[in-house]
């Protein structure tokens, strides 16, 4: 196969596969590879569509399949297929961001009204990503747009439709903001009845809370803290306040508690916060929150920049003492980011972790003829026993100039 593929041989590739498929030897990577070569080959976008959909179904329709398959077909410029698959990927794993991010542009050029609804809500009530307010602007003019669209062609009950959910899509239970002004930092944590904590570590939370902004002094512009819960459970909301460092002006801050914000029961509570201790707590009801589940949280965002200078100004230790000695510290990183030797980051110790089955395993997969007339189940039981297990210890490890690790002996 590899042969006939760096050879050029397309067709044959093609036949091969679909021979596989045909007398059920498929592979969920001979989906891949045959949409590929009949990419390569010039097939018509229909072919290579069934057979990207066929990946789908082989791949048990999850979340990462429908994900990948929908990409795929964008790539093929078949983007309501695509959009479709989105949709699907969404009624999964409904709260995760990427189907409507990634659907909004394919429901836009195929000025879809129901699929920029969706993408545009979807985005507005779950897209709070590092850039939500980039991407919660775009989905309302898209949205806009798709409204103006149906009022030209005189369709004002559907407008006037989307126009509502658009704006249901916009209500937050509960909005936090912790503003001052000054040289320093104040950290904003909030505890949610479900026992989840939202913070600077955490920022995305199983209650449904998210710490949209961290800011820090002396900028005007920066020294606010965020915490929007679209969807937030009923209970009590504990807000913690905590002085991280530096001067506050006249050693307040003003926090603003926003309930129901953009229905007609939204209210708001403002607080000035004395900074008379190192921590302040406020608490704040929700009875009638609208979330009844809690969120699923992807453990690490692969997108996410790691930025090491606001992480040094929140681990800045204590016993520094001085402002003045901290601010040039953080001033001097900020100057050195730019150079061609980074050190921020570096490992010294990276161990791997295995897991090792011991006992009987029974693994059985699903195969789904090409034509999705038949299906085949077959089982593959392992049995594996761990005969031996021998202890070492890692022992020396000293980094070298530009911070890197030392080797490990075992005895």
């Amino acid at each position: 196969m590899i042969k006939l593929h760096s050879a050029g041989e397309h067709e044959h590739v093609i036949s091969a596969l679909q021979s596989a498929v045909i007398n059920g030897q498929s592979q969920p990577w001979m989906y891949e590879v045959l949409a590929l070569s009949m990419e390569l080959a010039g097939r018509p976008a229909e072919q290579i569509e069934r057979v990207v959909h066929s990946l789908s179904d082989f791949g048990g329709a999850d979340f990462q399949s429908m994900m990948y398959s929908a990409a795929y077909l964008a790539r093929l410029d078949r983007r309501a297929a695509a959009l479709r698959l989105y949709q699907q990927a969404a009624k999964i794993a409904p709260e995760q961001p990427e189907p409507y991010i990634l659907g909004l542009p394919h429901a836009r050029h195929l000025r879809d009204a129901d699929g920029v609804e969706w993408a545009a809500c979807g985005i507005l009530r779950y897209g709070w990503t590092r850039d939500y307010a980039a991407l919660q602007r775009d989905a309302e003019n898209a949205a806009l747009e798709a409204e103006q669209g149906l009022r030209r062609s005189g369709h004002a009950e559907r407008a006037d439709s989307l126009a509502a959910a658009v704006a249901q899509a916009r209500q937050r239970d509960l909005l936090i903001r912790l503003e001052w002004s000054g040289r320093g930092d104040l950290d904003l944590s909030v505890e949610e009845p479900v026992g989840t904590i939202c913070s600077f570590e955490n920022r995305d939370t199983a209650g449904g809370g998210v710490l949209t902004h961290d800011g820090y002094g002396p900028q005007a512009e920066n020294c606010y803290d965020e915490y929007v819960c679209a969807y937030g459970a009923k209970g009590a909301y504990r807000i913690r306040i905590k002085h991280a460092w530096g001067t506050i002006v006249g050693d307040r801050a003003r926090l603003t508690v926003t309930r129901h914000v953009g229905t007609d029961r939204e209210e708001s509570l403002q607080k000035t916060i004395v900074l008379d201790r190192p921590e302040q707590v406020v608490q704040v009801n929700l009875p009638d929150g609208r979330r009844t589940k809690l969120k699923t949280v992807a453990t690490f965002d692969l997108n996410a920049r790691f930025d090491a200078a606001e992480f040094v100004r929140h681990q800045a230790p204590e016993r520094t003492g001085r402002d003045g000695v901290r601010q040039a510290a953080l001033e001097e990183f900020e100057r050195s980011r730019d150079e061609r030797v980074r050190r921020a980051g570096a490992v010294g110790f990276q161990p791997v972790i295995a897991v090792i089955p011991e006992g009987i395993q029974l693994t059985t997969g699903a195969v789904v003829s090409g034509d999705r007339r038949y299906v085949r189940i077959s089982a593959f039981p392992v049995f594996s026993n761990i005969t031996d297990v021998v202890q070492f210890s890692f022992v020396g490890g000293a980094g070298g100039a530009a911070g890197g690790g030392g080797g490990a002996n075992a005895p």
